[in-house]
């Protein structure tokens, strides 16, 4: 009997090992993310939206991927980043 309670405590730790939690990240502000959250650059991309330059950054944390982009508008950067 102490050896199947055993094997049941230690298959439920085993399980309970297997689900990762959600890295935390920030919306508005991508330096904060790859600072203080550890997130790093995987690769950067320039487009246009409507004659106006954005940047699209691929962060990584593990096996998570966050997408930030950075509009340039007149004097102004407006920054958003989302997990796909």
């Amino acid at each position: 009997m102490k050896k199947l309670s055993l094997y049941v405590f230690l298959v439920l730790m085993i399980c309970n090992v297997g689900y990762p939690k959600e890295p935390t990240f920030d919306i508005k502000d991508m330096n904060k993310n790859i600072i203080e959250h550890g997130w790093k650059i995987e690769k950067s991309s320039m487009t246009k939206l409507k004659n106006v330059p954005l940047e699209i950054y691929t962060l990584t944390n593990g096996n998570w991927i966050l997408k930030c982009q950075i509009l340039h508008t007149h004097e102004v950067l407006q920054t958003f980043c989302m997990t796909p």
